[in-house]
């Protein structure tokens, strides 16, 4: 069996999915969903923000391709961006996963730490160091654009994440989370950096 079909994401990953599809599109969009991929054991308890392992990663997958069958690529993109921000503020505000960082002096250092914590607990990508500045986030693993094409970077929930996460190291607004390359695009990989407002 192929390792990607029986990786696992975290409880805490999906917890701040299910928190974040409700939050946007409200409760009975989120049943909605949830009951089209069968899994509404989801969003009638959702699992605890901890590390555990929830479901695999074509399950969560399917919770992405759900919003494009819902909404459309187009509207797809845009509530991606906001769940991924929304997901990682869940975590951080419920979860306190970036508690334990918030004291380093260095807004990169709490980035990089942000960053990381995010891969472990999604299961998804890896880092890449730069000579100075913040890390970017190569994607190479992404569930999002697996099964469409487009003329335009869509891989909306990574930048989201990388967004909040630049948020809470840097301050707000100083940082957005951009996709530069994009497989859904035809791009080898799905790669991230973080460029000035």
């Amino acid at each position: 069996m192929n390792e990607e079909n029986t990786k696992m994401t975290s409880n805490m990953a999906i917890r701040a999915v299910v928190d974040g599809v409700l939050e946007i599109m409200g409760d009975n969009g989120a049943k909605i969903l949830f009951r089209n991929i069968g899994m509404e054991r989801l969003f009638d308890n959702p699992p605890e923000y901890n590390l555990e392992p929830c479901i695999t990663v074509p399950e969560q997958a399917k919770i992405y391709d759900e919003v494009v069958h819902l909404v459309g690529l187009n509207g797809a993109i845009g509530i991606w961006r906001r769940l991924g921000y929304t997901n990682l503020r869940y975590a951080d505000e419920i979860g306190h996963i970036l508690d334990y960082f918030k004291d380093l002096p260095d807004p990169n250092e709490r980035f990089l730490k942000g960053m990381e914590l995010f891969v472990a607990a999604s299961g998804k990508g890896r880092l890449i160091a730069k000579e100075s500045g913040p890390v970017d986030f190569d994607c190479f693993d992404c569930l999002l654009c697996h099964e469409y094409t487009s003329d335009r970077p869509m891989c909306a929930v990574y930048a989201g994440v990388m967004t909040y996460i630049a948020d809470w190291a840097y301050g707000k607004g100083k940082y957005i989370g951009t996709e530069i390359s994009c497989k859904g695009k035809g791009d080898d990989t799905c790669y991230f950096t973080l460029m000035e407002k």
